[in-house]
């Protein structure tokens, strides 16, 4: 069985590696099973974080993160 982190440790977990907010904001709302968003404010980032988060998946926090500059 795959240890699911806490809606609390997975939000920190997301914050640290910097997901794209919009991910993040549509994964939160769909872990709390909120209602979705309006059709015109949907994006493809905030539609995959819905879906994970309906799932309570974390696994694909990695392929949204924003890369920080290294400058």
């Amino acid at each position: 069985l795959m240890s699911e982190l806490s809606y609390y440790d997975a939000v920190c977990r997301m914050i640290e590696l910097n997901v794209d907010p919009e991910y993040m904001e549509g994964w939160m709302g769909g872990y709390l099973r909120n209602s979705r968003r309006e059709e015109h404010e949907i994006t493809a980032e905030y539609s995959s974080g819905f879906e994970d988060g309906l799932e309570r998946d974390t696994r694909h926090f990695c392929s949204w993160v924003i890369p920080l500059d290294t400058a």
